[in-house]
């Protein structure tokens, strides 16, 4: 991150907290801005609350845990968690939001929580992080799956472009059709020297999308052949010592995005491109 408006949302609680004093570790020294949000949502069954009230006590928290902070960069509004957000990420010209995302014994909290994250994303045209990691943050090796697509390339260089010192690694997975995908007039000998050109290619083209990236960031490809899966990635991940992983959610990886949210222990990068 560099330069950027920063733009957090808390809701007072322990991981929040904890957060809030990685990121104020992370901006150190730096050039960037933050932004913190609260929104007080009028839910159902709950007693009403003077959003100027909450602002005053909420500053208050804020002030003695954090004493660096400015009663302008706190902002406490009522309404839709999912509308202010995207309200005030255009108004303040935010580059990133960052979200927590946690997961409680409880289904239903656990629903909703999740589904919260799920339509911000999805209504946000900023890049999105999503803290997963109780660790400091860092972004020194960054793990980027890839379709291979002109939305994933669109998406290689807005992150490239935000983060110019990270190691970016493009991670790409491919499956071979099974035996029976073929003419049952193909022998086994045939099958296999057919699978290899199919593999040949598909290497091939990944090199091909990889080498045409033009980003001053140290890069690297990393090929393998297997059916894309949130376990397989999350593991590769951790093998490749990444601090960062980076998806977007169109086309293949719309779902595919969410699931990794939802299982990873890293933190996550996320966008809706169009």
């Amino acid at each position: 991150m560099t330069n950027s408006k920063l733009l957090l949302a808390t809701d007072f609680s322990k991981k929040s907290f904890k957060i809030i004093k990685n990121v104020l570790k992370y901006i150190e020294n730096k050039k960037d801005e933050l932004f913190i949000i609260h929104v007080v949502e009028d839910k159902l069954f709950q007693e009403k609350i003077d959003v100027e009230i909450a602002k005053t006590e909420g500053f208050k928290l804020l002030k003695k845990k954090f004493p660096i902070l400015k009663e302008e960069q706190f902002i406490c509004v009522e309404g839709d968690l999912e509308e202010q957000i995207a309200l005030y990420t255009e108004k303040l010209m935010i580059s990133f939001t960052i979200l927590g995302n946690s997961k409680k014994n409880d289904f239903i909290y656990s629903f909703f929580e999740n589904s919260n994250t799920k339509d911000i994303v999805r209504n946000l045209k900023t890049l999105n992080l999503i803290i997963k990691s109780k660790d400091e943050i860092s972004f020194k090796n960054i793990l980027i799956p890839s379709d291979l697509s002109p939305e994933s390339k669109k998406y290689i260089y807005e992150v490239s472009s935000a983060f110019p010192e990270s190691k970016i690694k493009i991670y790409y997975s491919y499956s071979l059709p099974y035996e029976r995908a073929y003419n049952f007039n193909l022998n086994k000998k045939e099958i296999s020297e057919y699978q290899k050109e199919i593999e040949k290619d598909l290497i091939k083209e990944a090199e091909e999308f990889f080498n045409s990236l033009e980003i001053t960031n140290k890069k690297k490809l990393i090929v393998k052949e297997s059916i894309l899966d949130v376990k397989k990635l999350l593991k590769d991940s951790k093998d490749l010592k990444t601090d960062l992983l980076a998806i977007h959610t169109t086309g293949f990886f719309s779902f595919f995005a969410f699931y990794l949210v939802e299982n990873s222990k890293t933190n996550i990068l996320i966008k809706k491109v169009n």
